[in-house]
């Protein structure tokens, strides 16, 4: 049976956060999105060893927002003094839970994960838009399913994920689903590579139909094709292209996808 491949939308959008992540040369950046009271502080979250996310989003002209809501976790790096043997985490709750629950998302499946995208430049040591780069929809990260835990059900947890917001904050979904996926250690198509991470910037990363100015309007690879009626969304535009990918638009800014490759 094919695993499944959700595409599942995170990071700063037009309402939450208001800009783009930055694509940092060849470093897609995925800005965390606000959380008042979250105690997760966008200046400890870590870039590189000499810059922090609060840094960047000052240059970029972001200034109104201190804490972060810190899901997807992907990259060991953001935060210091991991435990060994810390995975990458993704928690989903309400809605968007109950959508992967009924299609029995679980352990083999994978998440890739995408958002808002927009290239940068470092002017003179800041990093700044570049005026006239377009607004990009790319897959920044992976994380593959190992186990799934069901945080409202009181499924007990590794004691070093008890740091993550959908089970540290456990309370605040009250009686809505509430779950976290745990990565797996290694990938299972390349037993080399872990089971999550953020990719380097590549075109074949992009989502957003190449030089269009809309970016919910995606061109697709082949292996899309016939795949419309499991996207969880409406569609507002769907077409098989000559060259065999498909052109797809959504209604509305669903930021949750699933679809079962052939």
């Amino acid at each position: 049976m094919a695993r499944k491949v959700i595409l599942s939308r995170k990071g700063f959008d037009k309402t939450t956060g208001g800009k783009a992540s930055p694509i940092m040369k060849d470093n897609l950046v995925s800005l965390p999105i606000p959380r008042a009271d979250s105690g997760d502080f966008y200046k400890n979250l870590n870039i590189s060893s000499t810059e922090s996310y609060l840094k960047v989003m000052k240059e970029l002209g972001i200034k109104l927002f201190s804490e972060a809501h810190l899901d997807p976790d992907l990259q060991r790096s953001i935060l210091k003094d991991r435990p060994a043997e810390w995975r990458g985490l993704f928690g989903q709750s309400g809605t968007s839970q109950v959508r992967l629950k009924k299609n029995s998302v679980g352990k083999g499946d994978i998440f890739l994960f995408f958002g808002w995208f927009r290239n940068t430049q470092n002017n003179n040591g800041q990093w700044e838009y570049i005026r006239k780069a377009l607004n990009i929809h790319a897959i920044f990260g992976y994380l593959e399913v190992d186990e799934v835990f069901d945080i409202k059900a009181g499924d007990e947890v590794p004691s070093w994920s008890e740091y993550h917001p959908h089970i540290r904050d456990k309370k605040e979904y009250g009686k809505q689903q509430n779950s976290v996926y745990m990565a797996t250690k290694s990938f299972t198509a390349d037993k080399g590579k872990p089971g999550w991470g953020c990719f380097n910037f590549n075109e074949r990363l992009i989502l957003t139909k190449s030089k269009s100015k809309i970016r919910t309007l995606w061109e697709l690879p082949t292996c899309f094709q016939g795949e419309q009626d499991n996207f969880v969304h409406a569609i507002e535009t769907w077409n098989e292209l000559p060259n065999g990918r498909v052109e797809m638009k959504t209604k509305g800014m669903g930021d949750l996808s699933v679809a079962i490759p052939t």
